[in-house]
């Protein structure tokens, strides 16, 4: 992982943050695709910022090596490093 992590508030936000992860993770659209059981246009879509399954994100940002928190809106977060 390039980026210890990611705010995203908004789909394309989410989006760019997906396409970095999965392209940290060594990985193109198609193998992400292939990886989660998707097509590379929905991966595509889910990058953009357009509408597709919470399954198909939440299985993306696993498959990058990355876990979805919530936490309230401009909340301080502190992220340390897993090593």
């Amino acid at each position: 992982m390039s980026q210890a992590w990611y705010r995203a508030r908004s789909l394309a936000s989410l989006g760019t943050a997906l396409a970095s992860a999965r392209k940290s993770a060594g990985l193109d659209q198609q193998a992400m695709a292939e990886a989660i059981g998707s097509s590379r246009p929905t991966v595509s879509r889910m990058e953009r910022g357009e509408a597709v399954s919470s399954a198909t994100v939440w299985d993306a940002a696993t498959k990058a090596g990355y876990e979805i928190v919530l936490v309230p809106r401009g909340a301080r977060v502190q992220v340390e490093d897993p090593a």
